[in-house]
């Protein structure tokens, strides 16, 4: 459990770090004083914008601004598994930093969240949370006038100064009077910006005398040049099998050492299904072959291509305009993880550049289906972590994250999948979506510890991830009491709900110092668990929790009724586990040294307690 609480602390810290790294970045647009005000004074936000005007990043900052660093970060999901609209209140807890990303929602999610936003800004003030809305496109159109003070447009930053800003952090020289590239004469998406900004620093880096025309040359030609140029080569200087295989494996493993690089082409074409007859005293040399693909070694005999962005392009044409090779790539990726000569850095960026190919929606099954034969249960560690860093990489990309997150969700729900596929999914809730959707992680983790047998590492680490967080804990002990959809209920849950009862983390001052044994709702919950427990258990199974709740009680004069008040109200309905209680209360003194002074009180809060609910009136 600890090692799953460490992770996703972890993880949490990592993702508080990137947003202080994109603050670094950020150029406030027009605009964002008066959202600032807005935020601060209400704690919800709607926010309007152009499409391509960091609406979604602004969002971000805001909420970083207006926060001290302990706070969650976590997005709002406005649509369930089955892509139905679903808004639930009780994701918020205490001063949460929240944002509720519509940009890609159509007007009837709007619709509907409108009818929703009154109660959900009740929840909101209750906890002292921040929601910031990105509006749909049209979505001001369709503003229901009570929600008018909570509106707030941006306009779009300077696109020069976002790029100076990067190319400054980035520690290019110059930055601060660098010159207007022409990639800006057209209003480019801030996200376009960044990345050009990337391209320049990689510029840069091969050339560093070369000045700001000539990276900036490079860079857009990287940027919307290459595709081009890449299928005109092939299609008129690289009719061989061999060659292409060399320029794949080259582009997939760009700045490897040479010998993987060849090593990988021979497997790449052994896994399309090409023979090459001739004897290696007729096959080109190596100089010969690289100088076709226009490739060069460095000083340690890495293989890297001449011109920017060049392997970026390479892959994207054999993807997407070779679909019969598709399948064979596929494979050939698959066997290359497993090559015994790539180091580690090499798999990885093998991994990634794949991937990305995949991310697209036409073939992000691709990835799918990859990501399940590399987890098959014959398959290697080294597929196993594969496909977690796959996964993870497509998690992180906002436009298509939403689509694995429910791919996992398909996955925890099935009984059939390997242990190693498993093993992903229990890593990748704990330290990638717990981070920015927490309620998603707790239903992923809940559904593979209700099908684990007889395994127990998704209990562990959800147990694990919640023991960490105080909503969490609230959360997840919502799911375990509340009516079952459908109305199945799953034993697991009983046995879950005992290791998550632990009455010191209940009465253990949370956020504001505030205890959750302390919420009327949260007690009601406890209570519905033990009685569960009670009517579903034998005493054998529960008797030892239940001292630990004794216990604590004997010695927690605060809480004391509260925690008696639980346990009586779980077995009201039982006079055998009522009348229990009372003697495993009438017991727990003589085995403490301060019992006698305690005792009393103690007892006497039990007997109150159990003729209350027995109807008894005590004198």
């Amino acid at each position: 459990m600890a090692d799953a609480a460490a992770r996703s602390r972890e993880a949490r810290s990592t993702f508080i770090k990137d947003l202080d790294w994109l603050w670094q970045r950020f150029v406030h647009p027009p605009g964002y004083g008066q959202a600032h005000d807005i935020l601060t004074t209400h704690r919800t936000l709607i926010l309007d914008g152009a499409p391509g005007s960091g609406r979604s990043t602004a969002a971000k900052m805001l909420l970083r601004e207006l926060s001290m660093g302990d706070e969650r970060f976590h997005e709002l999901s406005w649509e369930d598994e089955n892509g139905n609209y679903r808004l639930e209140p009780d994701v918020i807890g205490d001063d949460d930093r929240m944002w509720l990303d519509l940009s890609r929602a159509d007007e009837r999610f709007w619709h509907a969240l409108q009818e929703d936003l009154s109660s959900l800004r009740k929840s909101i003030d209750r906890y002292g949370a921040l929601l910031v809305i990105v509006l749909p496109g049209k979505g001001s159109e369709t503003l229901w006038p009570e929600f008018s003070p909570f509106y707030s447009r941006i306009n779009r930053p300077s696109a020069h100064e976002v790029l100076r800003r990067h190319l400054r952090l980035d520690g290019v020289p110059g930055a601060a009077t660098s010159p207007l590239p022409a990639f800006l004469n057209t209003d480019r998406p801030m996200l376009e910006v960044a990345k050009f900004a990337g391209l320049v620093k990689k510029a840069y880096g091969k050339a560093p005398g070369a000045g700001y025309p000539a990276w900036y040359t490079a860079a857009e030609a990287a940027y919307t040049g290459r595709v081009t140029a890449v299928a005109t080569v092939i299609r008129r200087k690289l009719r061989l099998g061999p060659q292409r295989a060399l320029l794949l494996a080259t582009a997939m493993l760009h700045q490897a050492h040479v010998d993987h690089v060849y090593s990988a082409a021979a497997a790449l074409l052994e896994a399309v299904g090409y023979a090459d007859e001739r004897h290696a005293l007729e096959r080109s040399d190596l100089v010969e072959s690289l100088d076709a693909i226009d490739a060069e070694l460095d000083a340690g005999r890495h293989i890297r291509f001449r011109e920017l962005g060049y392997d970026a392009a390479v892959r994207t044409h054999f993807w997407h305009n070779m679909p019969g090779l598709r399948d064979g790539i596929q494979r050939w990726v698959g066997t290359m993880i497993d090559h015994p000569g790539l180091d580690q850095k090499e798999r990885d960026e093998l991994v990634l550049r794949f991937a990305d190919q995949c991310l697209h929606p036409m073939y992000r099954q691709a990835l799918v289906d990859s990501v399940a034969e590399w987890t098959k249960a014959s398959k290697t560690y080294r597929r196993q972590m594969a496909a977690d860093q796959a996964l993870r990489h497509a998690l992180s990309v906002e436009e298509y994250g939403g689509f694995f997150r429910k791919q996992i969700y398909d996955w925890a729900l099935n009984h059939r999948i390997s242990e190693a596929l498993a093993q992903v999914i229990i890593v990748l809730c704990t330290e990638v979506i717990a981070v920015t959707h927490p309620d998603q992680a707790i239903v992923r983790l809940h559904h593979r510890a209700r099908r684990e047998s007889p395994a127990t590492d998704a209990r562990t680490a959800l147990l694990g991830m919640v023991a960490a967080d105080p909503w969490m804990r609230r959360h997840f002990l919502a799911r375990l009491t509340r009516p079952p959809a459908g109305g199945r209920q799953w034993e697991t849950d009983v046995d879950l709900f005992l290791e998550l009862a632990n009455p010191t983390a209940f009465t253990a001052a949370g956020n504001r110092d505030r205890p959750l044994l302390a919420e009327a709702e949260v007690r009601a919950m406890l209570a519905e668990g033990w009685r569960r427990v009670f009517d579903e258990r034998g005493e054998a199974d529960w008797r030892q929790t239940l001292r630990q709740w004794l216990l604590a009680a004997f010695h927690d004069d605060h809480h004391r009724a509260a925690l008696i008040d639980v346990l009586v109200r779980g077995g009201e309905q039982r006079g055998d586990v009522l009348g229990r209680l009372y003697t495993e209360s009438r017991a727990l003194p003589r085995f403490i040294p301060e019992g006698r002074e305690r005792s009393a009180a103690f007892i006497d809060v039990v007997l109150q307690r159990i003729c209350t609910a027995q109807g008894i009136q005590v004198t």
